[in-house]
């Protein structure tokens, strides 16, 4: 099981005067990569992927918490901003949607409604098991990682995310072969936050071949380090990154199987 909280992105100058940081809540996901085979995935699953969360309090006291959608990455063509055609087999591009609390909003919704009756409470040491993500590859092939984030209203630093990935091919002996893809690995970006100069250590499995790729908030790649086999380390230059959250992705074969968030701060 992966057990993800989103640390401290950067403090602001109220919470460094009280000392004090809002407990934020934990998520457990079963998976962070998901391989599908569209030959299997539409002859069994109706072209359907779930998957199921829990949301978990911690803290001593109540969360009040909606949810928030960010692509990542996503195939091409991609349906987004959704538009349904009728009929709906003539859907053009993969899309998605997703359940949090008492509804499960349209495809395309980029996050659950701020409504008080809307919002999920959780009492110190609950558990939501309300989250249910699905993606629909629609026949096209590639990477998607869609991140979802747990947090008060307007208030995304103070909540929690984790992100997963789909990986789409055509047939099941392909996606078979992808199995040994995740041995490779990537360490987190050193110092976290980072200033300056930063270092990320990887590892790729004898006889495959990695890239590395750093992209921004909105997902536009800043760099890419290529052709990356054994083991060794990346220097970043933060200079090239804004400051706030980035993402790195390790790529084995041309194929995604992992992604990770850093800061950089001046």
């Amino acid at each position: 099981m992966f057990y993800t909280k989103l640390k401290s992105i950067i403090l602001s100058s109220t919470f460094l005067l009280v000392g004090a940081i809002a407990a934020q809540p934990t998520i457990i996901a079963p998976s962070d990569t998901i391989f599908a085979a569209l030959d299997t995935l539409n002859e069994f699953h109706s072209g359907e992927i779930s998957l199921h969360w829990d949301v978990v309090n911690e803290s001593n006291s109540e969360m009040t918490l909606m949810c928030t959608r960010t692509f990542i990455e996503t195939v091409d063509p991609y349906n987004y901003p959704y538009v349904q055609s009728l009929p709906e087999a003539l859907v053009e591009g993969a899309y998605e949607k997703f359940c949090w609390g008492p509804l499960c909003y349209n495809y395309g919704t980029d996050a659950s409604s701020q409504n008080p009756s809307l919002l999920v409470n959780l009492p110190a040491g609950a558990t939501d098991t309300t989250f249910i993500a699905y993606y629909y590859p629609n026949n096209v092939l590639g990477t998607t990682t869609i991140e979802y984030c747990f947090h008060p209203v307007d208030d995304v630093a103070a909540g929690s995310c984790h992100q997963i990935t789909y990986v789409s091919t055509a047939t099941a002996s392909i996606e078979n072969n992808l199995d040994n893809l995740g041995v490779s690995s990537i360490a987190t970006v050193y110092p976290n936050p980072m200033t300056g100069t930063g270092w990320l250590e990887y590892d790729i499995l004898i006889g495959a071949t990695g890239d590395v790729v750093f992209r921004d908030l909105a997902g536009k790649e800043i760099m890419r380090e290529s052709g990356l086999v054994s083991s060794g380390k990346i220097a970043i230059n933060s200079d090239k990154f804004a400051q706030g959250i980035g993402f790195y992705t390790l790529e084995i074969n041309g194929i995604a199987i992992r992604t990770e968030r850093f800061v950089v701060v001046r």
